[in-house]
């Protein structure tokens, strides 16, 4: 299934957001897990917080697109204090 055939409020389409969006901001949330900096009920929080983000999945995919590195989160990101806090840590 791609992931334009995902529902917006599906788990997987967060989840795999989520990821997406942390890879291009330089965070690696899997070590991030590993080292104790995030735990999952955390990372949990991230998904959710993706699920009720006023920015659609068509924004994070065209932002993604636009950004191999993104120097800061889209405002609009609902992770976005979480992925700058991050950054550098992992």
């Amino acid at each position: 299934m791609g992931l334009n055939a995902l529902p917006h409020n599906d788990v997987d389409l967060h989840f795999f957001l989520t990821r997406a969006m942390a890879q291009r901001h330089g965070v690696n949330l899997s070590e991030a897990m590993h080292q104790g900096i995030l735990s999952r009920p955390d990372f949990a929080a991230m998904i959710d917080r993706c699920r009720c983000c006023p920015g659609t999945p068509a924004d994070c995919r065209d932002f993604q697109e636009d950004h191999a590195n993104a120097t800061a989160a889209p405002g609009w990101c609902a992770n976005s204090a979480v992925l700058e806090g991050l950054r550098g840590l992992v």
